[in-house]
């Protein structure tokens, strides 16, 4: 019989919106012998949001065209960033973990030809922070036939467990839900990466509260354009990379001649509208009952006071459903909090990809590690 273990882990999330390093400083303990529900307790102790230095920003933006030594070199040297922001922070907080689990920044998804690349190399974090660190979690997955996302799910089967829907609103908008016999979760929409890109040609670096949105008009002639994307008729297990988004989204968005406000509320209303229609989608394709729902909101979007509005909107059009947001900290910080328990899972030998989700041929306990000089796992 395996004993409760304590893992202090500091989870690290790169998003599509290139906005900074979320890290969060979480503590788990884990019974490996209670299955389905191997966390018996969590906590979110620190957190923060280091902004990148513009030059990364602009970097990353080009990798997907860069040539292969350009982004191998990018790989080698935004690991080593990443580390001294990450050693910035530990000294700052005064934390010695026991491992540092990093998503990377993905350049490159498409599970269907068999691939997934994030840059940022574990292996330069812990050269620089000296603490052991897990890398590469989607590409596990990906081998056995996987969509290697959303990753989303495991931190909402273990840690938010009384919720029967989960909605991350980060650059991409996913969907988790809790069916009656199985977790399912997809990928729905570009969100604040399209958002954020069209706030940035009124020179901000996002829509605050969505008051842009707020003071728009509808465009029919955009959002009938914008809908008809085959990605949004496809049923799940699905994922979306980066690189659509800014192709098929971000450039028809910022392309399209009409007002900066009323493209954003456009923007909204059919991230609002999608997300509903997988909503429907799920709740006929599952089984789900008829009954009152629970959705946690997390993601920086939830902090767009406008989106959240046409979510519940739509949303309650479909079924009986309280959208909820956790604490601020919590929805801000959920997907860097995801990534530590990704880490402490793949320490303590536990699957960290749901197959029901991926449609991978088998679960997953993905995650290279790297060890440290300070501290080995």
């Amino acid at each position: 019989m395996n004993p409760k273990k304590e893992y202090d882990a500091l989870g690290l999330m790169s998003g599509s919106s290139l906005d900074g390093l979320d890290i969060a400083h979480c503590r788990f303990s884990i019974d490996p012998d209670n299955v389905g529900s191997e966390v018996r307790e969590w906590s979110l102790l620190e957190a923060e949001t280091i902004p990148f230095r513009e030059e990364w920003g602009e970097r990353l933006s080009a990798l997907p065209g860069a040539s292969a030594r350009e982004l191998a070199l990018a790989h080698a040297q935004f690991g080593r960033y990443v580390g001294e922001l990450v050693l910035g922070f530990l000294e700052k907080h005064r934390i010695e973990p026991a491992l540092i689990a990093s998503h990377g920044h993905t350049i490159f998804h498409y599970p269907e030809e068999g691939m997934t690349l994030q840059v940022g190399d574990g292996a330069a974090i812990a050269a620089v922070t000296g603490y052991p660190v897990i890398d590469n979690f989607r590409m596990q997955d990906v081998a056995l036939g996987g969509q290697g996302a959303p990753l989303a799910p495991i931190a909402d089967k273990l840690l938010f467990p009384e919720y029967d829907f989960m909605l991350n609103l980060g650059g991409i908008a996913n969907l988790t839900g809790k069916g009656p016999g199985r977790y399912i979760a997809f990928d729905s929409i570009g969100a604040n990466q399209v958002l954020n890109a069209l706030a940035a040609q009124s020179g901000l670096p996002y829509d605050d509260g969505g008051r842009l949105a707020a003071g728009g008009q509808l465009v029919p002639a955009l959002l009938e354009q914008m809908e008809r994307l085959a990605f949004f008729q496809k049923n799940y297990p699905k994922s979306l990379g980066n690189d659509w988004v800014r192709d098929f989204m971000v450039k028809p968005y910022l392309a399209y001649e009409a007002p900066l406000e009323d493209k954003l509320h456009t923007a909204c209303r059919q991230v609002a509208r999608q997300i509903a229609r997988d909503l429907e989608r799920v709740l006929k394709a599952e089984g789900f009952p008829a009954r009152q729902y629970r959705m946690m909101a997390s993601g920086g979007g939830v902090f767009n006071t406008f989106l959240m509005r046409c979510i519940r909107e739509e949303c309650e059009k479909v079924c009986n459903l309280t959208v909820e947001a956790p604490s601020p900290k919590a929805a801000a910080f959920k997907e860097a909090a995801l990534m530590a328990l990704m880490g402490a899972l793949r320490i303590a030998n536990i699957p960290n990809c749901l197959p029901s989700v991926t449609n991978a041929a088998r679960a997953a306990i993905g995650g290279a590690v790297h060890q440290g000089w300070k501290r080995r796992v």
